[in-house]
């Protein structure tokens, strides 16, 4: 009972609901013969296999496979990039918090400085006006789980990947740290080396916040009802193939 609940109410919720409807308009449109339909159909096809588990793996999973954490941590500073925060909402020491995203990268960053002690350096600014500012926001968060503050270096400037390797960058050369373990999302690791290597900065990468499961057990709830999760999932893959093709033709 349980599971046929679940199994109603995600066909009723977008973006299921949305392409029950425009699967029956898609039908209305072959059953009275309108221009366009072939088309329409593609558009379809393609928006439901987005929105379904086996079309994100197929697209996420290359990016998150693409290199694994490094067994043993040998560097000289733990380069944490942002990735989203929440600005002007109350905390526990302050105001603003991170993005799920964001903590999860901050978790695996907490542990491997409790394992190597190594400096913690956050590389994130304000990337719209009603957003927090990444670097402060994690630093104020790192220093109320125990982190020293002469452990912490925050460059809070950054907008976006190629700034946070350029800034990041200048602050490496400047304290002297010259193997960076660089801890960014899984499925943004590719695309971030690159961007690092071509501004000079060689790091050892240390993916976080995995998307997809290693393991594919059928499940008919889960795999072939479009879920906003996995929408959201190839948006973002795409969107990483998209800057890998243009770091590669010069265009970013």
């Amino acid at each position: 009972m349980l599971y046929l609940v679940k199994f109603i109410y995600q066909w009723l919720l977008p973006p299921a609901g949305i392409f029950l409807i425009l699967f029956g308009l898609n039908l209305y449109g072959w059953r009275h013969r309108q221009r366009g339909r072939v088309l329409f159909s593609v558009v379809l096809a393609v928006f439901y296999l987005l929105s379904i588990r086996v079309g994100a793996d197929l697209l996420v999973k290359p990016l998150e496979n693409w290199t694994a954490p490094p067994q043993q941590i040998d560097g000289d500073v733990l380069l944490m990039l942002g990735n989203g925060s929440v600005g002007g909402v109350p905390d526990l020491d302050g105001v603003g918090q991170p993005s799920g995203t964001m903590a999860k990268s901050m978790l695996t960053t907490i542990r491997l400085y409790q394992q190597t002690k190594l400096p913690i350096l956050i590389s994130g600014g304000t990337v719209y006006a009603d957003t927090g500012t990444e670097a402060d926001i994690a630093s104020r968060q790192f220093q109320q789980m125990g982190v020293p503050e002469h452990d912490l270096y925050a460059e809070n400037r950054s907008r976006n990947t190629v700034e946070n390797a350029r800034f990041a960058a200048g602050i490496c050369r400047q304290q002297g740290w010259q193997h960076p373990i660089l801890l960014v999302v899984a499925a943004q690791a590719p695309r971030t080396a690159m961007i690092f290597d071509r501004e000079g900065l060689s790091c050892e990468i240390y993916p976080t916040h995995y998307r997809r499961t290693a393991e594919w057990h059928f499940n008919p709830i889960i795999d072939l009802i479009p879920e906003a999760s996995n929408l959201q999932d190839s948006a973002m893959a795409l969107k990483e193939y998209l800057g890998i093709a243009a770091i590669r033709l010069g265009a970013q």
